[in-house]
């Protein structure tokens, strides 16, 4: 187990680096021409979403070890992806399709199908961020009474 607990240290450690130079050449990069935008947003984008693509691939595939090693524990599994469900449901009927009316923006992602997704994303952080809030009041608050 310390063997690899050692490699994933190297591992976290050369993602940092590569996150330290992508971040260096985005903010020290320079600026498109007539653009005002940073050179390398497009790579800084594209790491962060293989970072993103590489936590939830570790999480999915952790989750499903842990369901063959401890298959008791299963049941709690599927009520949390249920409740995960619930949140986005809800998420998805509070979002609004009205498309906006922005001066100057001629892009495609002023649709409805863009502008709900968007909501249901912000909405979703919402409520997890509230109910992240509430548990750590009511654990809190529980060790006051006992």
């Amino acid at each position: 187990m310390a063997k690899l607990s050692r490699y994933l240290n190297y591992v976290l450690f050369l993602l940092l680096g590569v996150t330290l130079v992508f971040a260096g050449l985005f903010y020290f990069g320079g600026e498109v021409e007539d653009a005002g935008y940073p050179m390398y947003t497009e790579s800084f984008l594209n790491w962060g979403k293989i970072l993103l693509l590489i936590g939830a691939a570790v999480a999915i595939l952790f989750e499903i070890v842990n369901l063959f090693l401890h298959p008791q524990a299963a049941i709690r599994t599927l009520i949390s992806i249920a409740l995960l469900g619930v949140i986005v449901v809800v998420a998805y009927s509070l979002g609004d399709g009205t498309p906006l009316q922005l001066v100057g923006y001629k892009g495609p992602d002023n649709v409805p199908s863009m502008l709900i997704l968007g909501d249901t994303f912000l909405y979703s952080t919402y409520i997890l961020i509230g109910g992240a809030l509430v548990a750590i009041l009511f654990t809190e608050v529980s060790r006051i009474f006992k």
